[in-house]
């Protein structure tokens, strides 16, 4: 009798969480696909370049950009500035607005170890409190957003890439 009624129970109970996980798991995807498709268009934002002055959505130069949520101590971080170092002299119809969470001397140092520090086409930011991470619904560092001169979404990426790869985006399109 016990065992009858226990396998009713179990039988009410996995479809009803079944569903649960189903109804659940849709409504993640609709929220990322509804992030995603706000990150068509560069959402609003405002953040301080290193020199104190403000960067925006609006204010950002014309023609093609990428925008990178990094840091320092990341390793990919760190090998993707390095190949940007070496590539960026061939590349400078491309505006790159680097953001990350961490303080002006570090952001400044980080600048500097790669020479990257002086380049024209290059914006260094702060977001002491990661709400451009947040709006642009990052998942992870490095990540990258490409607009193009029209500033709709080209590339979108996390995780390690080559610079290339990223570039390489802004000619399919």
């Amino acid at each position: 009798m016990k065992n009858k009624r226990s396998l009713k129970i179990v039988a009410v109970l996995i479809p009803v969480l079944a569903i649960g996980i189903l109804i659940y798991l849709f409504s993640n995807f609709q929220k990322k696909k509804s992030k995603i498709e706000a990150l068509k268009n560069i959402p609003a934002f405002s953040v301080k370049d290193i020199n104190g002055n403000s960067v925006a959505n609006n204010t950002l130069p014309e023609g093609n950009k990428i925008l990178v949520y990094f840091n320092p101590d990341c390793e990919y971080c760190q090998a993707e500035m390095d190949e940007l170092s070496k590539i960026n002299e061939k590349h400078h119809d491309i505006n790159w607005i680097m953001f990350t969470d961490k303080p002006l001397k570090e952001i400044k140092r980080f600048a500097e170890k790669y020479k990257l520090d002086k380049a024209e086409n290059i914006k260094w930011c702060n977001d002491p409190k990661s709400e451009v991470y947040l709006k642009f619904a990052m998942t992870g560092i490095p990540y990258f957003l490409g607009y193009n001169s029209d500033n709709k979404l080209v590339h979108r990426s996390t995780g390690a890439i080559k610079i290339e790869k990223v570039l390489s985006d802004f000619n399919e399109k």
